[in-house]
């Protein structure tokens, strides 16, 4: 008998409510991912991450409080286990070098196919701490 899989636990931060119901309602349509909470700032999105202990971390570099760097280091140096999958428009190679030193463990493209958003998520959770993912990017 096949053993059920554990879903994957979600936590969207991204300033935009739009936005935030856009990959909320991608990732609906995947059974194995669960959205567990959502935040509009990176301040929210760590008391929230301390309480709810998701797997993943969906992170906005820009935030109305906190950049997205940060906000990655402080939930890395509290919760080294939960990953952070940093989304942006920009994708230029000292930017996404700089989400990794921050302790992100993907990155991704806002402008990639939703497929790769489902494939990201699922590849930083089977990733071990020290390999990192980096999605949609020639």
């Amino acid at each position: 008998m096949a053993r059920a899989q554990k879903k994957i636990r979600v936590l969207i931060c991204n300033k935009y409510v739009l936005f935030r119901e856009g990959i909320k309602s991608l990732l609906r349509e995947e059974t194995l991912i669960e959205i567990v909470a959502e935040a509009d700032t990176a301040r929210q999105a760590i008391d929230q991450t301390a309480r709810l202990r998701p797997d993943v971390v969906l992170m906005d570099l820009v935030t109305p409080d906190l950049t997205g760097f940060e906000a990655t280091r402080r939930i890395k140096a509290v919760h080294p286990d939960v990953r952070v999958l940093i989304l942006s428009l920009r994708d230029d190679e000292a930017l996404v070098s700089r989400c990794f030193e921050a302790g992100a463990s993907g990155y991704i493209r806002t402008d990639d196919q939703p497929s790769q958003l489902h494939s990201a998520i699922d590849n930083v959770c089977r990733l071990g701490e020290h390999r990192h993912q980096r999605a949609g990017m020639a």
